[in-house]
């Protein structure tokens, strides 16, 4: 059975903590050890497998996603201390690739039930017991880059002032807590569901 451990979402991004990879893995591994189990895991293990995938998709998705905040979080101090117009607009332009990066990672494209991290709306409804009148549902949320999810801005005047790119500062660093609770919740999931094939 895993054991997931609550920790408290840092507020600034040098601090931001990832699910520890071992989490990750043992989500994987619960999924393949149901898998092995066949028939023997009981009715609602094919259900509890299905969410344990989506769940390790959603993981990885929030992994790539953290990685480009950290790269524009570095990006935007850069941006701030150059003086040249033509330097910020580099900067600017990989900003840009970076948002457009975290919509791919979340799967901003995919259909609202098959992505875990693109549509808040989105949801697996998991069966526990033969007669259904157990379930887990396992919600999903948005981390894009639009108002909905991180809320991260483009830079529209290719970082020209302080004060655009101060705010992309901003909005990088309110992402990452959002981060840190999708992560968490996704992790609980997880850990709920295995605990019911555990059982």
């Amino acid at each position: 059975m895993l054991k997931f451990a609550r920790r408290k979402p840092e507020l600034v991004p040098a601090a931001a903590e990832a699910p520890e990879p071992e989490l990750v893995i043992d989500v994987a591994r619960a999924r393949l050890a149901l898998a092995r189990k066949g028939r023997a895991a009981g009715p609602a293990a094919q259900g509890i497998r299905l969410a344990l995938r989506a769940i390790e998709d959603a993981l990885i998705a929030i992994d790539a996603i953290r990685a480009a905040l950290e790269e524009a979080a570095e990006l935007t101090a850069d941006a701030l201390a150059a003086p040249d117009p033509g330097r910020r607009a580099l900067l600017a332009e990989r900003f840009e690739d970076l948002r457009q990066a975290i919509n791919e990672s979340c799967g901003v494209t995919t259909k609202e039930e098959g992505c875990l991290t693109a549509h808040a709306k989105a949801r697996l409804e998991v069966t526990l017991d033969p007669q259904g009148r157990s379930r887990h549902v396992v919600r999903g949320c948005d981390l894009s880059t639009g108002e909905q999810g991180l809320d991260l801005p483009p830079a529209i005047d290719a970082f020209a002032t302080d004060e655009e790119i101060r705010a992309a500062e901003a909005a990088i660093a309110g992402a990452f807590p959002r981060l840190d609770r999708a992560a968490q919740i996704f992790l609980d999931d997880a850990g709920a569901l295995t605990a019911v094939a555990a059982a």
